[in-house]
């Protein structure tokens, strides 16, 4: 990610579905195939961003809530959004990630192993 603080451009993929709970979340990507899990700081994370906050009102939000250090908090809260947007969780708005479903890659990968 190049600029954390400037994380309000982000939104959700339009794939992305979540299951939270007490435990955290599951997030699943019905268009790449992939299951993401979030403990319970990672779902307030999630949260904070789906309601377009800027990396420090997350920071101050957990701060409240966590007895951790802020430095800490932004550098963990930074780590956890940038692996977001690494497994194209969230997005910034002219990203550009190729749509291909995750049963389209299944199919190529059963084609290429029939070819052989």
């Amino acid at each position: 990610m190049s600029e954390p603080s400037t994380i309000t451009d982000f939104t959700i993929a339009p794939g992305v579905r979540e299951t939270a709970s007490e435990d955290g979340a599951v997030l699943l990507d019905i268009e790449q195939g992939i299951c993401f899990s979030l403990n319970p700081v990672g779902l307030r994370i999630w949260e904070l961003l789906k309601k377009q906050r800027s990396l420090d009102q997350i920071a101050d939000a957990l701060e409240q809530e966590f007895s951790v250090p802020r430095d800490q908090i932004l550098s963990d809260a930074s780590e956890f959004i940038e692996a977001l947007e690494a497994k194209h969780l969230i997005c910034r708005p002219n990203d550009t990630v190729p749509k291909k479903s995750w049963f389209s890659r299944i199919l190529a990968r059963r084609e290429r192993s029939s070819a052989r």
